[in-house]
Protein backbone atom coordinates (compact mmCIF):
# COMPACT_ATOMS: atom_id res chain seq x y z
CA UNK A 1 0.00 0.00 0.00
CA UNK A 2 1.41 3.38 -0.81
CA UNK A 3 2.15 6.35 2.18
CA UNK A 4 0.30 8.91 2.28
CA UNK A 5 1.96 11.85 -0.18
CA UNK A 6 1.12 14.90 2.33
CA UNK A 7 1.41 13.62 5.27
CA UNK A 8 3.59 10.49 5.67
CA UNK A 9 1.11 8.48 6.70
CA UNK A 10 1.15 4.65 6.78
CA UNK A 11 -2.47 4.07 7.01
CA UNK A 12 -4.01 4.43 3.61
CA UNK A 13 -6.14 2.22 1.62
CA UNK A 14 -8.09 1.62 -1.88
CA UNK A 15 -11.34 3.09 -1.63
CA UNK A 16 -12.23 2.88 -5.51
CA UNK A 17 -11.18 0.76 -8.48
CA UNK A 18 -12.60 1.58 -11.40
CA UNK A 19 -12.71 3.62 -14.74
CA UNK A 20 -12.31 7.69 -13.81
CA UNK A 21 -13.37 10.36 -15.53
CA UNK A 22 -11.26 12.08 -18.17
CA UNK A 23 -12.18 15.84 -18.36
CA UNK A 24 -15.40 16.09 -20.55
CA UNK A 25 -18.99 15.56 -18.76
CA UNK A 26 -19.43 11.65 -20.35
CA UNK A 27 -15.75 10.76 -20.86
CA UNK A 28 -13.95 7.77 -19.15
CA UNK A 29 -10.90 5.80 -19.16
CA UNK A 30 -10.67 2.66 -20.90
CA UNK A 31 -8.34 1.49 -18.10
CA UNK A 32 -8.89 1.14 -14.24
CA UNK A 33 -7.06 3.10 -11.45
CA UNK A 34 -6.55 2.70 -8.01
CA UNK A 35 -7.88 5.91 -5.98
CA UNK A 36 -6.19 5.83 -2.53
CA UNK A 37 -7.49 7.65 1.21
CA UNK A 38 -5.02 8.28 4.08
CA UNK A 39 -6.73 7.17 7.03
CA UNK A 40 -5.24 10.28 8.77
CA UNK A 41 -4.85 13.40 6.89
CA UNK A 42 -7.83 12.60 4.51
CA UNK A 43 -6.05 13.29 1.31
CA UNK A 44 -7.37 11.06 -1.44
CA UNK A 45 -5.26 10.55 -4.48
CA UNK A 46 -4.90 8.79 -8.08
CA UNK A 47 -1.33 8.15 -10.00
CA UNK A 48 -3.39 8.81 -13.35
CA UNK A 49 -1.65 11.78 -13.65
CA UNK A 50 1.59 10.19 -14.42
CA UNK A 51 -0.20 8.27 -17.88
CA UNK A 52 -0.27 12.10 -19.63
CA UNK A 53 2.57 14.34 -19.68
CA UNK A 54 3.48 18.42 -18.98
CA UNK A 55 2.87 18.61 -22.39
CA UNK A 56 -0.31 17.57 -22.98
CA UNK A 57 -1.60 20.19 -20.39
CA UNK A 58 0.16 23.09 -21.72
CA UNK A 59 -1.85 21.84 -25.44
CA UNK A 60 -5.06 23.05 -26.81
CA UNK A 61 -6.01 19.36 -27.01
CA UNK A 62 -6.50 19.64 -22.95
CA UNK A 63 -8.30 22.96 -23.39
CA UNK A 64 -10.58 21.18 -26.18
CA UNK A 65 -11.29 18.29 -23.61
CA UNK A 66 -12.38 20.91 -20.46
CA UNK A 67 -13.99 23.58 -22.23
CA UNK A 68 -14.95 21.88 -25.78
CA UNK A 69 -12.58 24.23 -27.84
CA UNK A 70 -9.55 26.46 -26.73
CA UNK A 71 -11.27 29.77 -27.90
CA UNK A 72 -11.03 32.69 -25.27
CA UNK A 73 -14.93 33.86 -26.26
CA UNK A 74 -15.49 29.52 -25.04
CA UNK A 75 -13.93 30.28 -21.94
CA UNK A 76 -15.24 33.72 -20.69
CA UNK A 77 -18.70 32.58 -21.70
CA UNK A 78 -18.50 29.31 -19.47
CA UNK A 79 -16.22 31.10 -16.28
CA UNK A 80 -17.58 34.71 -16.08
CA UNK A 81 -20.38 33.86 -14.26
CA UNK A 82 -17.74 32.51 -11.90
CA UNK A 83 -16.25 35.65 -10.85
CA UNK A 84 -18.65 36.75 -8.64
CA UNK A 85 -18.11 33.54 -6.63
CA UNK A 86 -14.84 33.92 -6.50
CA UNK A 87 -14.94 37.92 -5.36
CA UNK A 88 -16.94 36.85 -2.47
CA UNK A 89 -13.87 34.38 -1.57
CA UNK A 90 -11.29 37.03 -1.73
CA UNK A 91 -13.11 40.28 -0.91
CA UNK A 92 -13.09 43.32 -2.93
CA UNK A 93 -10.93 45.50 -1.08
CA UNK A 94 -7.59 43.66 -1.21
CA UNK A 95 -6.79 44.49 -4.71
CA UNK A 96 -6.18 47.88 -5.41
CA UNK A 97 -2.86 49.55 -6.09
CA UNK A 98 -1.47 45.80 -5.52
CA UNK A 99 0.53 43.54 -7.89
CA UNK A 100 -2.09 40.36 -8.16
CA UNK A 101 -1.16 36.93 -9.65
CA UNK A 102 -3.45 34.53 -10.52
CA UNK A 103 -1.82 30.93 -10.78
CA UNK A 104 -4.06 28.81 -13.40
CA UNK A 105 -5.98 32.16 -15.08
CA UNK A 106 -7.26 30.31 -17.71
CA UNK A 107 -8.30 32.66 -19.92
CA UNK A 108 -8.19 35.35 -17.65
CA UNK A 109 -11.99 36.35 -16.76
CA UNK A 110 -11.08 36.80 -12.71
CA UNK A 111 -8.08 39.00 -13.60
CA UNK A 112 -10.02 40.86 -16.16
CA UNK A 113 -12.35 42.35 -12.92
CA UNK A 114 -9.33 42.96 -10.39
CA UNK A 115 -7.34 44.52 -13.25
CA UNK A 116 -9.26 47.94 -13.03
CA UNK A 117 -7.73 48.46 -10.19
CA UNK A 118 -5.18 46.25 -9.42
CA UNK A 119 -1.49 47.94 -10.03
CA UNK A 120 -0.25 44.92 -11.81
CA UNK A 121 -1.41 41.89 -13.06
CA UNK A 122 0.97 38.49 -13.18
CA UNK A 123 -1.41 36.08 -15.48
CA UNK A 124 0.03 32.35 -15.04
CA UNK A 125 -1.41 30.04 -17.07
CA UNK A 126 0.17 26.74 -18.37
CA UNK A 127 -2.13 26.51 -21.90
CA UNK A 128 0.11 27.97 -24.80
CA UNK A 129 -3.35 29.23 -26.27
CA UNK A 130 -4.49 31.26 -23.52
CA UNK A 131 -0.96 32.61 -22.62
CA UNK A 132 -0.69 34.44 -26.39
CA UNK A 133 -3.95 35.62 -26.66
CA UNK A 134 -3.62 37.21 -22.47
CA UNK A 135 -0.30 38.53 -23.75
CA UNK A 136 -2.08 40.22 -26.20
CA UNK A 137 -4.24 41.64 -23.69
CA UNK A 138 -1.37 43.36 -22.10
CA UNK A 139 -1.27 41.32 -18.96
CA UNK A 140 2.66 39.95 -18.08
CA UNK A 141 2.26 36.44 -18.70
CA UNK A 142 3.85 33.34 -17.90
CA UNK A 143 3.43 29.34 -17.97
CA UNK A 144 4.21 28.58 -14.46
CA UNK A 145 4.90 30.52 -10.69
CA UNK A 146 8.78 29.02 -10.98
CA UNK A 147 8.96 31.22 -14.19
CA UNK A 148 8.34 34.26 -12.30
CA UNK A 149 12.10 35.35 -11.69
CA UNK A 150 11.36 39.08 -11.91
CA UNK A 151 9.09 39.29 -9.42
CA UNK A 152 9.97 36.80 -6.48
CA UNK A 153 9.39 38.27 -2.84
CA UNK A 154 7.59 40.99 -4.50
CA UNK A 155 3.66 40.21 -5.35
CA UNK A 156 0.98 41.39 -2.41
CA UNK A 157 -1.66 38.77 -3.47
CA UNK A 158 -1.73 35.12 -5.37
CA UNK A 159 -4.81 33.50 -5.74
CA UNK A 160 -5.28 30.45 -7.29
CA UNK A 161 -8.59 28.43 -7.96
CA UNK A 162 -9.19 25.20 -8.78
CA UNK A 163 -5.71 24.37 -9.62
CA UNK A 164 -3.59 22.46 -6.74
CA UNK A 165 -6.18 19.68 -7.31
CA UNK A 166 -4.24 19.44 -10.85
CA UNK A 167 -1.14 19.27 -10.26
CA UNK A 168 1.56 16.65 -9.58
CA UNK A 169 3.67 18.29 -6.60
CA UNK A 170 0.94 20.52 -4.15
CA UNK A 171 3.95 21.11 -1.82
CA UNK A 172 5.93 22.55 -4.23
CA UNK A 173 2.70 24.27 -6.01
CA UNK A 174 2.50 25.98 -2.17
CA UNK A 175 5.75 26.55 -1.96
CA UNK A 176 6.04 28.57 -5.11
CA UNK A 177 2.93 30.41 -4.40
CA UNK A 178 5.18 31.63 -1.09
CA UNK A 179 8.23 32.54 -2.85
CA UNK A 180 6.11 34.86 -4.96
CA UNK A 181 4.72 36.87 -2.07
CA UNK A 182 6.46 39.74 -0.06
CA UNK A 183 6.26 39.32 3.27
CA UNK A 184 2.80 40.28 4.63
CA UNK A 185 1.43 39.41 1.66
CA UNK A 186 -1.54 37.08 1.01
CA UNK A 187 -2.87 33.83 -0.26
CA UNK A 188 -5.83 32.82 -1.37
CA UNK A 189 -6.38 29.02 -2.76
CA UNK A 190 -9.85 27.46 -3.59
CA UNK A 191 -10.19 23.74 -4.29
CA UNK A 192 -13.04 21.25 -4.44
CA UNK A 193 -13.42 18.73 -1.79
CA UNK A 194 -15.03 15.51 -1.99
CA UNK A 195 -18.85 16.01 -2.14
CA UNK A 196 -19.55 14.27 1.09
CA UNK A 197 -23.32 14.56 0.72
CA UNK A 198 -23.76 13.61 -2.78
CA UNK A 199 -20.68 10.63 -2.42
CA UNK A 200 -23.08 9.28 0.63
CA UNK A 201 -26.36 9.57 -1.50
CA UNK A 202 -25.46 7.95 -5.13
CA UNK A 203 -21.85 5.80 -4.08
CA UNK A 204 -20.06 4.46 -6.42
CA UNK A 205 -21.94 5.63 -9.32
CA UNK A 206 -20.58 9.43 -8.14
CA UNK A 207 -17.17 8.24 -6.90
CA UNK A 208 -16.32 7.04 -10.83
CA UNK A 209 -17.70 11.03 -11.41
CA UNK A 210 -15.41 12.77 -8.88
CA UNK A 211 -12.57 10.98 -9.30
CA UNK A 212 -10.14 12.15 -12.37
CA UNK A 213 -7.32 11.72 -14.48
CA UNK A 214 -6.80 15.51 -14.13
CA UNK A 215 -7.80 16.11 -10.65
CA UNK A 216 -5.23 13.56 -9.06
CA UNK A 217 -5.93 15.25 -5.89
CA UNK A 218 -8.99 15.50 -3.44
CA UNK A 219 -7.98 17.59 -0.39
CA UNK A 220 -9.33 17.68 2.83
CA UNK A 221 -9.10 20.64 5.26
CA UNK A 222 -6.04 18.74 7.32
CA UNK A 223 -4.17 18.04 3.81
CA UNK A 224 -4.22 21.61 3.16
CA UNK A 225 -3.15 22.92 6.44
CA UNK A 226 -0.24 20.41 6.35
CA UNK A 227 0.79 21.71 3.23
CA UNK A 228 0.40 25.23 4.03
CA UNK A 229 2.18 25.46 7.35
CA UNK A 230 5.28 23.23 5.72
CA UNK A 231 5.90 25.77 2.85
CA UNK A 232 5.94 28.35 6.07
CA UNK A 233 2.61 30.07 5.88
CA UNK A 234 1.08 31.63 8.74
CA UNK A 235 -2.45 32.68 10.10
CA UNK A 236 -3.91 30.25 8.10
CA UNK A 237 -7.73 29.88 7.66
CA UNK A 238 -9.42 27.05 5.66
CA UNK A 239 -13.43 27.49 5.52
CA UNK A 240 -16.28 25.53 3.55
CA UNK A 241 -18.33 26.95 0.29
CA UNK A 242 -21.40 24.98 -1.17
CA UNK A 243 -20.70 25.94 -4.48
CA UNK A 244 -23.88 24.64 -6.35
CA UNK A 245 -27.23 24.75 -5.69
CA UNK A 246 -30.00 22.35 -4.88
CA UNK A 247 -30.95 21.95 -8.45
CA UNK A 248 -27.41 19.94 -8.94
CA UNK A 249 -28.37 17.84 -6.04
CA UNK A 250 -31.95 16.96 -7.46
CA UNK A 251 -30.66 16.57 -10.95
CA UNK A 252 -27.84 13.93 -9.67
CA UNK A 253 -30.79 11.65 -7.86
CA UNK A 254 -33.05 12.33 -10.65
CA UNK A 255 -30.52 11.18 -13.67
CA UNK A 256 -27.33 10.07 -11.98
CA UNK A 257 -25.38 12.24 -13.99
CA UNK A 258 -23.40 15.83 -14.08
CA UNK A 259 -25.87 18.35 -15.08
CA UNK A 260 -24.10 21.46 -13.80
CA UNK A 261 -26.35 23.99 -11.83
CA UNK A 262 -29.56 23.05 -13.22
CA UNK A 263 -32.23 25.25 -12.38
CA UNK A 264 -35.99 24.12 -11.46
CA UNK A 265 -39.18 26.46 -11.31
CA UNK A 266 -39.98 25.49 -7.63
CA UNK A 267 -36.87 26.23 -6.29
CA UNK A 268 -36.64 29.63 -4.93
CA UNK A 269 -33.83 31.91 -4.66
CA UNK A 270 -34.53 31.55 -1.08
CA UNK A 271 -34.53 28.46 -0.76
CA UNK A 272 -31.73 27.71 -2.51
CA UNK A 273 -29.61 30.10 -0.36
CA UNK A 274 -30.93 28.46 2.32
CA UNK A 275 -29.59 24.98 0.66
CA UNK A 276 -26.21 26.69 -0.17
CA UNK A 277 -25.63 28.47 3.27
CA UNK A 278 -26.27 25.04 5.10
CA UNK A 279 -24.03 22.92 3.20
CA UNK A 280 -21.64 25.14 3.31
CA UNK A 281 -21.80 25.29 7.30
CA UNK A 282 -21.92 21.35 7.07
CA UNK A 283 -19.12 20.98 4.96
CA UNK A 284 -19.97 22.08 1.34
CA UNK A 285 -18.11 20.39 -1.76
CA UNK A 286 -15.37 23.88 -1.55
CA UNK A 287 -12.12 24.64 0.66
CA UNK A 288 -10.86 28.13 0.28
CA UNK A 289 -7.82 28.64 2.00
CA UNK A 290 -6.11 32.08 3.57
CA UNK A 291 -2.97 32.46 4.91
CA UNK A 292 -0.34 34.63 4.70
CA UNK A 293 3.85 34.78 4.51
Amino acid sequence: MERCKICGCENTSVIYRGPIKTGLLDGYTVKDYDVFQCGQCGTIWNNAFKDESVEFYESEEYRKRVDGDSKLSTYHEKHDGQVLDKLEMTGTDIFRDKVVADIGCGGGSFLDFVSGVAKKVLAVEPSQAFRKQLSEKGYAVYAYASDIVDMQGGVHIVTSFDVIEHVEDPYQFVAEMYDLLQDGGKCIVGTPTDYAVLRKLLGKMFDKFIFQVQHPWVFSQEALRILFEKAGFKNITITTKQKYGLGNLLAWLHEEKPRGDIKYPFITETLDATYRKEMGRLGGEYLVVKAEK
